[in-house]
């Protein structure tokens, strides 16, 4: 268990002495515990350090020196959780149990103000100490098992995100009207806390993979970094507003055969109507150049604030069926026929995580000549699995 120390990194803890004075004038004796050189400090460590909570948090107070009966739960500050048990340890360390809300995402901090504690020798702690857990209990059953917070400013972690380029040549699908750019801030960078991906109007010419597009933007992928079989996939993302744009959160069969290997929308905006959103699936049987039952099978929902707040774009895959949900309100099902054809369901094998803003084609539609730049902005990713 790591303990995060944020008051005094690297204090060492001095044992107590006790120094005996003589009175003046032949008085008798004292004996009286002097105040330590070392200053009273705590360090808070949680059982969760490093992960996600998805259960109550066991958080723990170690003083560098035995506080006695000073120290009480009155004396932690708990915000984002419900406070539990309250237990002394030993001498020296104290734990709290903090529950976080059911089906909910955030915080649990607990914090100790200066001054709330002292040793035996009446000497208090000098500074403040607090210490932040995140949790997410909004998938009860499921484990998390990838995420991305987009802590860490500047490029997108290449560790967990690749690019899509390679149709940058000869053109994009769907008639799209982009560029894809590889490792350029312009059109994907992660900044306070979330990633943006930024469409441009703007050309690339000279570039070895210049395709002639007047747009750039950027298409990230796990391929070749995670891809899942099964799970609950979440993604709170902010879409953007301008006609023309097509942002996308999707996931494409690792084996690279589209349409046989399936493709799973969790979401889609179209370039004309920025107050709905699409979830559908694709499949050999129902994709949109040649399936035999149809161009996919889905539905759409409407957010009339899509463009202007944060919203959680969901989807929960099992052997059984696909449920493309948003803010854990389903709106679109498609159901495992259980006959084994694998023209309708080819989702027993794994899949990688896409996320992309293109421009025009067929759900683009026309863009504006006034169009500049516009973005999407993503909070965070997360995998879950049973």
């Amino acid at each position: 268990m790591l303990s995060v120390n944020l008051l005094s990194r690297g204090v060492l803890v001095a044992a107590l002495a006790s120094v005996w004075g003589c009175g003046g004038g032949g008085g008798g004796g004292s004996d009286t515990p002097a105040a330590s050189s070392t200053a009273l400090s705590l360090s808070v460590s949680s059982s969760a350090v490093g992960t996600t909570a998805n259960a109550p948090v066991s958080f723990v107070f170690h003083w560098s020196r035995d506080v006695g009966s000073s120290f009480t739960l009155d004396d932690v500050l708990v915000t984002g959780g419900t406070p539990g048990e309250w237990r002394q340890i030993d001498a020296t360390r104290y734990a709290l149990v903090v529950t976080p809300p059911e089906r909910s995402s955030g915080t649990i901090t607990v914090s100790v103000a200066a001054g709330r504690a002292s040793d035996v020798a009446g000497q208090t702690n000098a500074l403040a100490t607090q210490l932040s857990q995140a949790y997410d209990t909004r998938a009860p059953g499921w484990t998390l098992v990838w995420a991305d917070e987009f802590n860490l400013p500047g490029l997108p972690d290449a560790s967990k995100w690749d690019y899509d380029t390679e149709r940058n040549r000869l053109g994009w699908y769907n008639n799209e009207l982009q560029y894809y750019a590889r490792d350029r801030a312009q059109n994907a960078r992660v900044e306070n806390g979330r990633l943006i991906i930024t469409a441009r109007r703007e050309r690339m010419s000279g570039v070895p993979d210049d395709g002639g597009q007047a747009f750039t933007s950027a298409r990230l992928v796990t391929r070749g970094k995670a891809a899942w079989t099964y799970g609950f996939m979440e993604v709170r993302a902010k879409l953007p507003c301008s006609p023309g744009t097509w942002p996308a959160i999707w996931m494409l069969g690792s084996g690279g055969r589209w349409p046989d290997d399936g493709e799973i929308d969790l979401m889609e905006q179209t370039g004309w109507d920025k107050t709905q959103v699409l979830g559908t699936v694709h499949t050999r049987a129902y994709n949109y150049f040649n399936g035999s039952l149809g161009v996919g099978r889905g539905a759409s929902t409407r957010l009339t604030d899509a463009c202007t707040a944060f919203h959680n774009y969901q989807v929960t895959w099992t052997p059984q069926r696909i449920q493309i949900g948003v803010n854990d309100q389903i709106f679109s099902v498609f159901d495992n026929p259980g006959n084994g054809d694998r023209t309708r369901w080819p989702f027993d094998q794994p899949q990688y995580l896409i996320l992309n803003i293109a421009m025009g084609g067929s759900l683009g539609g026309s863009v504006p000549s006034t169009f500049t730049a516009d973005q999407m902005e993503v909070d965070y990713v997360r995998v879950y699995q049973r």
